[in-house]
């Protein structure tokens, strides 16, 4: 059974599952930093284990952007993502933009949830973490 917590405590070191396939993940400290950055965790716990999360910054009053849903490739359609996805756009309801980046892959999913496709922009930086 899963459970499902909003503003889960959770561990840098419980996202090592997490990130597979990045070109290039984030480290324990930077996950330290994401987690301690976020106004909202979403979390999915079977038996006690983190198998999908999702986060989240805001001002608190107009604007929110998800920055990441993950969910353990062993858990993917099952319905874990859809209920993070659930939980954060209930949390943030009334709010003038909710937005998010995701690959055009993964466009359908969000459109389920009542995503637009917009016009935007952004600059990426695979080498971002560079010590």
């Amino acid at each position: 059974m899963v459970e499902y917590k909003i503003n889960d405590d959770i561990k840098p070191g419980e996202l090592d599952c997490f990130f597979q396939g990045w070109k290039s993940p984030p480290s324990l400290k930077l996950k330290e930093k994401l987690l301690n950055g976020s106004d909202l965790i979403v979390t999915a716990r079977e038996d006690g284990k983190l198998v999908a999360f999702l986060t989240a910054i805001s001002d608190g009053a107009m604007h929110a952007f998800i920055s990441l849903l993950e969910v353990l490739e062993t858990h993917q359609s099952k319905g874990i993502g859809s209920h993070l996805m659930t939980h954060a756009v209930d949390y943030f309801k009334g709010y003038y933009d909710i937005v998010l980046i995701t690959d055009p892959d993964e466009a359908l999913f969000y459109k389920k949830h009542g995503f637009q496709e917009i016009y935007g922009m952004h600059i990426r930086d695979f080498k971002y973490e560079i010590e």
